[in-house]
């Protein structure tokens, strides 16, 4: 009678377990916009080390060439967050975008060599920035972030603008019209710009970013205020999983994992892995070097009036 009555009882104390064992918590799904660049890595290595779902979130990560691209598509609603540079939220945020800054992106070190735009010329072609008036410098787009960095150190350097011609090349196009003499200077961007150094058949002459803007924040998460102010616990989880990520990839202990990661992420020749300069974090948004990034486009034309960044950037919690 005992074996039949347990037998009877079992399945009823095993529903019994099941219906008082811990339900899983529900993962919050957010979509988020990222640059298919190294300065994404805080956020691959957030998802990658499980700092994401440490923090109860499952993310849907979709790559955009630029924050141009992908801001568009968060104020219409298809992201939750984006990822993008400065010069673009600068630009969105006149034109209307409200937007709050979660967390930061990568920051400009404050000495070459640097991630950031290198400044190219064959090897013994000159040997002062001066030297640039009357040249031809090829940027991937005319008005675009790396064309303010690089007239920003002509300035620097006491270079008359309107002797300089811009030419508009894209970055993995660029190498060639400068080996062919085609242009005179490069403002070239990683792998590209090691790829054109390791030759032996040119210098750089400068970083443009550092010289322009040590320190300078390039790019950040950005969420709408309004779904920020809907969703304030989560915005502030995305925002620690994101600052967890980078610290991770700014360890040095962690540099052999991280290259692999950028490998994989960027598909990035693995002969270029130990090679190519790997981004600075940040691990926090500065409003000071926002509002130098904004000077420098009232001043050369990219913006037309100031925008106030007050209150815009998320207090990490």
């Amino acid at each position: 009678m005992k074996t039949v009555l347990n037998s009877l009882l079992a399945p009823l104390v095993a529903a019994a377990a099941l219906c008082l064992a811990p339900l899983a918590q529900a993962q919050d799904k957010l979509r988020v916009g990222i640059l298919p660049f190294s300065e994404s890595l805080g956020a691959v290595m957030a998802d990658k080390l499980g700092y994401f779902k440490a923090e109860g979130i499952e993310v849907e990560m979709s790559k955009f060439n630029s924050g141009a691209l992908a801001l568009p598509l968060l104020q219409a609603g298809k992201l939750d967050i984006a990822f993008s540079n400065t010069v673009s939220t600068l630009q969105a945020l006149e034109q209307g975008l409200d937007g709050t800054i979660l967390a930061p992106g990568a920051v400009v070190r404050a000495q070459s060599p640097d991630s950031t735009s290198a400044l190219i010329v064959l090897k013994g072609a000159m040997k002062s920035p001066k030297e640039l008036e009357g040249k031809r410098i090829a940027v991937n787009v005319i008005n675009s972030s790396a064309w303010l960095y690089v007239t920003a150190y002509l300035d620097k350097h006491g270079v008359d603008r309107s002797k300089v011609r811009f030419v508009e090349i894209p970055f993995p196009q660029m190498n060639d019209p400068l080996l062919n003499k085609q242009v005179d200077m490069i403002s070239q961007v990683e792998p590209f710009s090691t790829i054109m150094l390791d030759s032996g058949k040119v210098d750089a002459l400068g970083y443009s970013y550092v010289e322009a803007q040590p320190n300078g924040d390039i790019t950040q998460y950005v969420a709408l205020t309004e779904w920020v102010k809907k969703n304030p616990g989560l915005a502030q989880r995305f925002a620690r999983a994101i600052r967890k990520g980078s610290d991770y990839v700014n360890a040095p202990a962690n540099q052999a994992a991280v290259r692999e990661a950028n490998v994989q992420f960027t598909n990035l020749a693995p002969a270029l892995k130990d090679r190519v300069n790997m981004p600075r974090l940040g691990t926090s948004v500065s409003l000071d070097e926002m509002r130098k990034t904004m000077n420098m486009m009232l001043k050369y034309g990219l913006m037309k009036k100031p925008v106030d960044l007050n209150g815009r950037v998320l207090a990490a919690q």
